[in-house]
């Protein structure tokens, strides 16, 4: 049976495309509220209108527009039950660290990791007792290593940022989890493969319907999401593998 959200408020970051606009979906089909957080305002407005979201466009990275966003839900909602850190971004793949550029690196670690802590910070405040947060970080970094250095750097920070916080957050009744997906069938996903198609001189469509074979969706990981954002997860602690 599906795991009711029914009233709930949901803010989702990242939220404009891939598992976080999978999260986002399911979360209002199962009777949340949701707000769309994102830097894409094109497409976080279209899926805020396509399926009954409120989207709010800020930059993670950014602390006074998180700040501002956060107040507008506390305007509007005056509440979180939910928040799910989705927002993140990829650079540096196949690259060594003689290759890999200081911006790149940092500009990575400032939007998967300081863009969780920020968004976590200014949510706490509106996260009643019995609330949830979850963390997307990756098998890449915590439970193997990534095609990029940035990349895997930042998801092992995201996880122990994680875990820290759960840590500090239980005696406030705020449960934390880790979902780390393993390959999901993302944009971001796919551009990484194609980099290493063309390394490999394997042709692109070759390379494409592999991975939409292979890999898992969105959707699959969306459903997870809603399980932990779900009363019925009120025992689940920790980090979350997928395939």
């Amino acid at each position: 049976m599906p795991q009711d959200l029914n009233g709930k408020v949901i803010l989702v970051t990242g939220g404009a495309q891939g598992i976080g606009a999978a999260a986002a979906r399911l979360c209002i089909e199962r009777g949340a509220s949701v707000y769309i957080g994102d830097v894409n305002a094109e497409r976080g407005d279209a899926l805020a209108r396509e399926i009954g979201a409120t989207f709010l466009p800020f930059d993670v990275c950014d602390e006074a527009a998180v700040k501002s966003a956060l107040a507008s839900v506390r305007t509007h909602s005056g509440r979180l039950d939910g928040i799910v850190c989705a927002a993140g971004i990829f650079r540096g793949a196949f690259q060594s660290p003689e290759e890999l550029s200081l911006d790149d690196f940092q500009t990575v670690q400032r939007v998967n990791v300081t863009g969780v802590f920020l968004t976590v910070k200014h949510s706490l405040p509106l996260l009643r007792d019995g609330g949830v947060v979850v963390i997307i970080a990756s098998g890449a970094g915590v439970q193997g290593p990534s095609s990029s250095l940035a990349y895997g750097a930042s998801k092992g920070g995201a996880n122990g940022l994680s875990m820290t916080l759960a840590a500090q957050l239980e005696k406030r009744g705020i449960r934390v989890n880790t979902l780390s997906p393993g390959s999901i069938v993302t944009d971001m996903k796919l551009s990484v493969e194609l980099e290493n198609a063309r390394r490999q001189g394997i042709p692109a469509e070759t390379a494409i319907a592999r991975a939409r074979q292979e890999y898992g969706t969105p959707d699959g990981v969306a459903r997870i999401i809603a399980f932990i954002l779900s009363d019925d997860a009120d025992y689940v602690r920790g980090t979350i593998y997928t395939r």
